[in-house]
Parts: C-alpha cells; sequence; structure tokens
C-alpha cells in the first residue's frame, strides 16, 4: 500500500487491489449519498451524540481522545457515556472496552462512566438509556462511518504521521472511504504532530481545507507513566533498565517513536487487535531474555488481553502497560472542549 516494498510481486498485487478499489469506493460513496439525501434511515437517540472516529483504518489515538473528552465532561458535571463496537477477543468479550471501563473507572469516588459495547450503538444507547437514566451524552467510539446514528458533533482524528491512508480507499490503501467524507466533520484533531515536519503540518491541513472549514486543532499522544506488576512506576524506568517493546496496534511506528532509545533492546509488533496466546507471550520473553532485557513494554489495550495469561504471574519477565495522555498545542484543548460544549448547550449539530 505504502510503496514501500518494491519488485514486481509487489507492484502485481498494487495493481489487483486497485482493480478493486474502485469497486468498494462505489459502494461506499453510493451508501453515502443516500444518507446525505435521506434515503437511508437514521435513528435518534434522546441525547446528545458526539463521535470520535477517523477517515482511515489503523490507529490514530481514538481511545486516548475518547478518554479525555469523557474525563473532561464528567469533570463538569455531565454524565457521559461510551458506545463502541466492541472487538471480540477469544475470550468472547470486548477487551476494548474492558480497557476504557478500567481507564476511565479506576479511581474510586468518580461518578461511573458506562462503557456500552455493541456493532449496533442504537441498541447500545437504549439500552443505557433504560438502566441509566441520567446519561446525559453518549460518545460514539470509532463512529465516523457508524452513519446509522444521528450525532450532533463529529470530531475526526487525523494521524499527523500517515494522515490520508496512501492516497488510495480500501483495499489499495487505508481510507475508509473516498476523502469527499470529511465534508461530515464538525471538527479535526490531529494526532501525533510532533511526528510531522511543520511542511507537512501545511500540506495536511490544505488538504482538509479542500473538504471542510471545520475548525482544526492539534495533539500529541505522550506517555505519562507506567504500571508494573506492583503498581505505577515513574518514566524514568524506561531510560534507567534494558527493556524490550511489543504490541498489537494499528500504528506501531508511532510507538517505536515515542518509545526512550536508550534502554531499549528490541521490540515486536503484532497486527491490530492480536488477540495475544501463552505461545506469543513465551516467545516475546524469550527474545527479550536473549537480549538481557528486565522487562518488557506494551500498551493498555494489549495488556487487557494479557492479564490472564498464566505466564504474566509465574515469575516470568515483568510487564510494564505503559499510560497514555494528550499534550496539546497553542491552547488547542480549551478550544476544542469549548466548541464541543457548546453544541452540547444549544442542541444543535447534525440534522
Amino acid at each position: 500500500m505504502s510503496r514501500r516494498r518494491a519488485g514486481a510481486g509487489a507492484g502485481a498485487l498494487r495493481g489487483v487491489l486497485g482493480l478493486i478499489e474502485p469497486v468498494y469506493t462505489g459502494i461506499v460513496a453510493t451508501r453515502n449519498r443516500l444518507f446525505d439525501r435521506g434515503l437511508k434511515a437514521v435513528a435518534h437517540l434522546d441525547r446528545p451524540v458526539i463521535s470520535v472516529g477517523n477517515i482511515t483504518t489503523g490507529g490514530t489515538g481514538k481511545t486516548p481522545v475518547v478518554c479525555w473528552l469523557a474525563t473532561a465532561l464528567r469533570s463538569m458535571g455531565h454524565r457521559p457515556a461510551v458506545l463502541l463496537r466492541g472487538y471480540k477477543s477469544a475470550n468472547g468479550r470486548s477487551d476494548e472496552a474492558a480497557m476504557l471501563d478500567g481507564l476511565l473507572n479506576r479511581s474510586d469516588g468518580l461518578t461511573k462512566v458506562i462503557v456500552e459495547p455493541n456493532p449496533s450503538r442504537l441498541v447500545a444507547g437504549r439500552r443505557v438509556l433504560r438502566e441509566f437514566p441520567e446519561t446525559d451524552t453518549f460518545l460514539l467510539d470509532d463512529g465516523f462511518q457508524h452513519r446509522q446514528l444521528r450525532r450532533n458533533f463529529d470530531l475526526v482524528l487525523i494521524h499527523a504521521a500517515e494522515p490520508f491512508g496512501y492516497g488510495h480507499v480500501l483495499p489499495r490503501g487505508l481510507l475508509r472511504e473516498p476523502l469527499s467524507g470529511l465534508s461530515r466533520a464538525s471538527a479535526f484533531l490531529l494526532t501525533h504532530v510532533s511526528q510531522a515536519t511543520p511542511e507537512a503540518l501545511v500540506e495536511i491541513e490544505s488538504t482538509l481545507r479542500r473538504y471542510s472549514p471545520a475548525p482544526i486543532y492539534h495533539c500529541d499522544h505522550v506517555h505519562v507513566g507506567l504500571i508494573g506488576p506492583d503498581g505505577p512506576v515513574a518514566l524514568d524506568y524506561l531510560n534507567n533498565h534494558r527493556y524490550f517493546a511489543f504490541a498489537g496496534i494499528g500504528h506501531p511506528e508511532s510507538l517505536a517513536y515515542s518509545l526512550p532509545d536508550a534502554a531499549r533492546v528490541g521490540e515486536r509488533w503484532f497486527a491490530d487487535h492480536h488477540d495475544f496466546t501463552s505461545t506469543d507471550l513465551n516467545a516475546v520473553m524469550e527474545e527479550a531474555k536473549k537480549h538481557q532485557a528486565v522487562a518488557l513494554v506494551t500498551t493498555e489495550k494489549d495488556w487487557v488481553k494479557l492479564e490472564d495469561l498464566h505466564e504474566t504471574r509465574t515469575g516470568g519477565l515483568p510487564i510494564m502497560r505503559l499510560q497514555l495522555g494528550l499534550k496539546f498545542r497553542n491552547g488547542d484543548e480549551g478550544r476544542l472542549l469549548q466548541q464541543v460544549v457548546d453544541t452540547l448547550k444549544s442542541g444543535g449539530g447534525k440534522p
């Protein structure tokens, strides 16, 4: 997709995928036109709906943004609930829902944020309202293409290092739909901006402006700490201890870029949403030991799939999981939150 792999075989495969691309593009474009013209039904929940999504597959960093937004709204007295598709792991549970619930509700004394997984966000939302009628706002995790449900606000995340899916729609590239879909955005949030040059950021913003006048905000995903077997650990641990990184996420390059190099002795990346097994973990541990690592480092998202494995509790290398936060640029945090709050107050948004 990226053209980083040369050769006749790679070129032929790109050619085959390029033949399929117009078919997928046509299907998606037709679906969007039906929604735009009101010819496909859109359901309503009796509460404002804020979507956090993107236009590409892979990791743009939606989960930390959803956590930030839910936490900010809760601190202002709102009662948000998160609706997500809920990818199931081999154990039949939604690991993403478990991770979000752990991140949002790990502190006692705070109003609980309900996290409800279901491919039908409408079914999920109605169930939340039956059981928790005090809910006053819904957040859709990965909701930009879930157009069956009306939303008041569409926040679209753009990964600054790879913003537009290599310029092609699936399966030739990573775009979920043509870039014309960006016209539906209420606001854009460029993520991982430190991985892009100032010139690249200007080019990204210029592209966005071809499709939408919506405000553009900027942030980085930053590590704020670690959690180890015995509790929180300072991030400086990674500067002073030999560690081996591994994860199953959409953009491992972003994780590798953000981790300190001095004491990192290796890494291994798995496919996005990978269901880790004991075999996987043992292989990672053995590889780390060969490099004389004293700890493994992974993400919160992956830890949810690892914590029940026997090997995490039997004296192997300790596993440290990274805590992620957001660092906004130039006051963008306050401006973005104010735009969301103004939309909630006005009851406005999309028809």
